[in-house]
Protein backbone atom coordinates (compact mmCIF):
# COMPACT_ATOMS: atom_id res chain seq x y z
CA UNK A 1 0.00 0.00 0.00
CA UNK A 2 0.75 3.27 -0.73
CA UNK A 3 1.49 5.25 3.03
CA UNK A 4 -1.04 7.48 3.77
CA UNK A 5 -0.09 10.79 3.29
CA UNK A 6 0.08 10.29 -0.55
CA UNK A 7 -3.32 8.94 -0.64
CA UNK A 8 -4.73 11.72 1.40
CA UNK A 9 -3.02 13.82 -0.94
CA UNK A 10 -3.66 11.97 -4.29
CA UNK A 11 -7.71 11.67 -3.23
CA UNK A 12 -7.68 15.05 -2.51
CA UNK A 13 -6.16 16.49 -6.15
CA UNK A 14 -8.46 13.92 -7.38
CA UNK A 15 -11.27 15.80 -5.81
CA UNK A 16 -10.66 19.44 -6.55
CA UNK A 17 -10.08 18.33 -10.08
CA UNK A 18 -13.73 16.79 -9.81
CA UNK A 19 -15.01 20.36 -7.99
CA UNK A 20 -13.67 22.36 -10.88
CA UNK A 21 -15.24 19.96 -13.55
CA UNK A 22 -18.37 20.51 -11.84
CA UNK A 23 -18.28 24.37 -11.52
CA UNK A 24 -17.31 24.58 -15.26
CA UNK A 25 -20.30 22.37 -16.56
CA UNK A 26 -23.02 24.23 -14.25
CA UNK A 27 -21.18 27.56 -15.46
CA UNK A 28 -21.76 26.02 -19.10
CA UNK A 29 -25.37 24.78 -18.89
CA UNK A 30 -27.00 26.03 -16.03
CA UNK A 31 -25.41 29.62 -16.12
CA UNK A 32 -25.68 29.52 -20.28
CA UNK A 33 -22.31 30.18 -21.31
CA UNK A 34 -22.13 27.98 -23.92
CA UNK A 35 -19.10 28.08 -26.30
CA UNK A 36 -19.77 29.02 -29.68
CA UNK A 37 -17.62 25.85 -30.82
CA UNK A 38 -19.36 22.86 -29.37
CA UNK A 39 -16.51 20.23 -29.03
CA UNK A 40 -14.96 23.14 -26.35
CA UNK A 41 -17.73 22.14 -23.97
CA UNK A 42 -15.75 19.08 -23.88
CA UNK A 43 -12.28 20.49 -23.81
CA UNK A 44 -12.40 22.98 -20.91
CA UNK A 45 -13.94 20.50 -18.40
CA UNK A 46 -11.36 17.90 -19.06
CA UNK A 47 -8.98 20.95 -18.62
CA UNK A 48 -10.03 21.55 -15.23
CA UNK A 49 -10.38 18.14 -14.32
CA UNK A 50 -6.88 17.55 -14.60
CA UNK A 51 -5.36 20.64 -13.80
CA UNK A 52 -7.96 21.83 -11.02
CA UNK A 53 -8.37 25.27 -9.83
CA UNK A 54 -6.06 27.01 -11.44
CA UNK A 55 -7.61 26.01 -14.95
CA UNK A 56 -11.26 27.40 -14.18
CA UNK A 57 -9.24 30.62 -13.37
CA UNK A 58 -7.89 30.22 -16.97
CA UNK A 59 -11.53 29.32 -18.36
CA UNK A 60 -12.39 32.48 -16.31
CA UNK A 61 -10.52 34.52 -18.09
CA UNK A 62 -10.01 33.56 -21.44
CA UNK A 63 -12.55 30.37 -22.26
CA UNK A 64 -16.06 31.82 -22.24
CA UNK A 65 -17.05 33.31 -25.59
CA UNK A 66 -17.57 36.42 -24.64
CA UNK A 67 -14.12 37.37 -23.25
CA UNK A 68 -12.32 35.80 -26.32
CA UNK A 69 -14.14 38.10 -28.49
CA UNK A 70 -12.51 41.96 -28.15
CA UNK A 71 -13.32 44.92 -30.87
CA UNK A 72 -10.63 47.24 -31.54
CA UNK A 73 -10.87 50.59 -32.44
CA UNK A 74 -12.30 49.97 -35.93
CA UNK A 75 -15.15 47.63 -35.22
CA UNK A 76 -13.34 44.64 -36.42
CA UNK A 77 -13.86 41.68 -34.07
CA UNK A 78 -10.75 39.54 -32.63
CA UNK A 79 -9.28 37.31 -29.99
CA UNK A 80 -7.02 38.43 -27.61
CA UNK A 81 -3.58 36.56 -28.22
CA UNK A 82 -3.45 35.14 -25.32
CA UNK A 83 -6.64 33.58 -25.31
CA UNK A 84 -5.95 31.74 -28.80
CA UNK A 85 -2.84 30.31 -26.70
CA UNK A 86 -4.87 28.89 -24.17
CA UNK A 87 -7.47 27.50 -26.14
CA UNK A 88 -5.22 25.88 -28.30
CA UNK A 89 -3.21 24.56 -25.66
CA UNK A 90 -6.30 23.40 -24.13
CA UNK A 91 -7.91 21.99 -26.70
CA UNK A 92 -4.58 19.70 -27.33
CA UNK A 93 -4.57 18.77 -23.58
CA UNK A 94 -7.93 17.53 -23.92
CA UNK A 95 -7.38 15.15 -26.47
CA UNK A 96 -3.83 13.96 -24.54
CA UNK A 97 -5.81 13.53 -21.61
CA UNK A 98 -8.42 11.97 -23.28
CA UNK A 99 -5.89 9.44 -24.49
CA UNK A 100 -4.39 8.97 -21.66
CA UNK A 101 -7.32 7.83 -19.91
CA UNK A 102 -9.05 5.69 -22.79
CA UNK A 103 -5.83 4.12 -23.60
CA UNK A 104 -4.43 3.11 -19.79
CA UNK A 105 -7.99 2.07 -18.75
CA UNK A 106 -8.00 -0.17 -21.96
CA UNK A 107 -4.24 -1.55 -21.97
CA UNK A 108 -5.06 -2.07 -17.79
CA UNK A 109 -7.74 -4.53 -18.99
CA UNK A 110 -6.21 -6.19 -21.13
CA UNK A 111 -3.57 -7.18 -18.82
CA UNK A 112 -0.91 -5.05 -20.11
CA UNK A 113 0.36 -4.06 -16.36
CA UNK A 114 2.39 -0.67 -16.69
CA UNK A 115 4.53 -2.06 -13.66
CA UNK A 116 5.71 -5.30 -15.45
CA UNK A 117 5.33 -4.74 -19.03
CA UNK A 118 8.09 -1.75 -20.79
CA UNK A 119 6.29 1.55 -20.69
CA UNK A 120 6.63 2.74 -24.20
CA UNK A 121 3.64 -0.11 -24.73
CA UNK A 122 1.63 2.35 -22.69
CA UNK A 123 3.18 5.73 -24.42
CA UNK A 124 2.21 4.30 -27.76
CA UNK A 125 -1.19 3.53 -26.78
CA UNK A 126 -1.83 7.39 -25.42
CA UNK A 127 -0.05 9.05 -28.24
CA UNK A 128 -2.61 7.50 -31.03
CA UNK A 129 -5.42 7.53 -28.78
CA UNK A 130 -4.39 11.21 -28.63
CA UNK A 131 -4.21 11.93 -32.37
CA UNK A 132 -7.18 9.21 -32.98
CA UNK A 133 -9.29 11.73 -30.64
CA UNK A 134 -8.18 15.25 -32.03
CA UNK A 135 -9.06 13.62 -35.71
CA UNK A 136 -12.33 12.71 -34.05
CA UNK A 137 -13.22 15.83 -32.71
CA UNK A 138 -12.45 17.79 -35.97
CA UNK A 139 -14.33 15.52 -37.89
CA UNK A 140 -17.77 15.79 -35.76
CA UNK A 141 -17.16 19.73 -35.66
CA UNK A 142 -15.98 20.35 -39.47
CA UNK A 143 -17.92 20.56 -42.26
CA UNK A 144 -18.51 18.48 -45.09
CA UNK A 145 -19.07 14.63 -45.43
CA UNK A 146 -17.54 11.57 -46.24
CA UNK A 147 -14.01 10.60 -47.31
CA UNK A 148 -13.77 14.70 -47.84
CA UNK A 149 -15.08 15.57 -43.99
CA UNK A 150 -12.08 12.45 -42.93
CA UNK A 151 -9.32 14.16 -44.86
CA UNK A 152 -10.24 17.70 -44.13
CA UNK A 153 -9.79 15.89 -40.64
CA UNK A 154 -6.77 14.61 -40.54
CA UNK A 155 -4.82 17.51 -42.32
CA UNK A 156 -6.34 19.68 -39.80
CA UNK A 157 -4.84 17.64 -37.02
CA UNK A 158 -2.07 17.16 -38.92
CA UNK A 159 -1.24 20.91 -39.66
CA UNK A 160 -2.65 22.65 -36.17
CA UNK A 161 -2.58 20.24 -33.86
CA UNK A 162 0.31 17.59 -34.26
CA UNK A 163 3.21 19.61 -33.20
CA UNK A 164 1.27 20.47 -30.13
CA UNK A 165 0.17 17.58 -29.28
CA UNK A 166 3.46 16.02 -29.52
CA UNK A 167 5.46 18.32 -26.88
CA UNK A 168 2.14 17.86 -24.66
CA UNK A 169 2.71 13.88 -24.19
CA UNK A 170 6.65 13.99 -24.36
CA UNK A 171 6.83 16.00 -21.39
CA UNK A 172 3.66 13.60 -20.15
CA UNK A 173 6.17 10.77 -21.02
CA UNK A 174 9.05 12.43 -19.42
CA UNK A 175 7.46 12.92 -15.89
CA UNK A 176 5.83 9.15 -15.88
CA UNK A 177 8.83 7.97 -16.52
CA UNK A 178 10.49 9.45 -12.94
CA UNK A 179 6.90 9.13 -11.36
CA UNK A 180 7.37 5.21 -11.70
CA UNK A 181 11.12 4.10 -11.64
CA UNK A 182 11.81 7.60 -9.17
CA UNK A 183 9.12 9.49 -7.48
CA UNK A 184 7.13 6.85 -7.26
CA UNK A 185 8.20 3.29 -7.41
CA UNK A 186 7.04 1.58 -4.74
CA UNK A 187 4.25 0.06 -5.24
CA UNK A 188 3.90 -0.17 -8.62
CA UNK A 189 1.78 2.52 -10.27
CA UNK A 190 -1.28 0.48 -11.60
CA UNK A 191 -4.69 2.22 -12.66
CA UNK A 192 -6.74 0.71 -10.00
CA UNK A 193 -4.85 3.05 -7.39
CA UNK A 194 -5.35 6.93 -7.06
CA UNK A 195 -1.70 7.63 -7.25
CA UNK A 196 -1.16 6.56 -10.62
CA UNK A 197 -4.30 8.90 -11.61
CA UNK A 198 -2.63 11.75 -9.39
CA UNK A 199 0.65 11.11 -10.88
CA UNK A 200 -0.98 11.09 -14.50
CA UNK A 201 -2.55 14.64 -13.39
CA UNK A 202 0.63 16.30 -12.79
CA UNK A 203 2.23 14.73 -16.08
CA UNK A 204 -0.44 16.27 -18.05
CA UNK A 205 -0.09 19.94 -15.91
CA UNK A 206 3.70 19.34 -17.10
CA UNK A 207 1.91 18.77 -20.40
CA UNK A 208 0.33 21.91 -20.21
CA UNK A 209 3.13 23.48 -19.66
CA UNK A 210 5.65 22.18 -22.58
CA UNK A 211 3.16 22.90 -24.78
CA UNK A 212 2.75 26.51 -24.57
CA UNK A 213 5.67 27.85 -25.83
CA UNK A 214 5.01 25.62 -28.83
CA UNK A 215 1.09 26.97 -29.17
CA UNK A 216 2.60 30.30 -29.27
CA UNK A 217 5.24 29.47 -31.83
CA UNK A 218 2.86 27.83 -34.00
CA UNK A 219 0.47 30.63 -33.65
CA UNK A 220 3.42 33.72 -34.68
CA UNK A 221 4.09 31.01 -37.55
CA UNK A 222 0.41 31.71 -38.63
CA UNK A 223 0.07 27.68 -38.33
CA UNK A 224 -1.99 27.59 -34.74
CA UNK A 225 -5.54 28.06 -35.00
CA UNK A 226 -7.62 27.10 -31.77
CA UNK A 227 -10.58 26.63 -32.81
Amino acid sequence: MPPTWLLVLSWAALAAGFVSFAIVVADTYLRGHRQPVRVMEIVWPVTVLYIGPAAVRLYWNWGRAEVLARRRHGGQVRKPRRGLVVTQVSRCGAHCALGFVVAEVALFALKADPAQETLWVDYAGDYLAAVTIAVLFRYVGGPGRGVTKIWRALSTVVTVELVTITAFELALFAWLTLAHHVVFPEPPLRPDSPVFWFAGQLGLIAGFVAAWPVASWQLDRGAGRAE
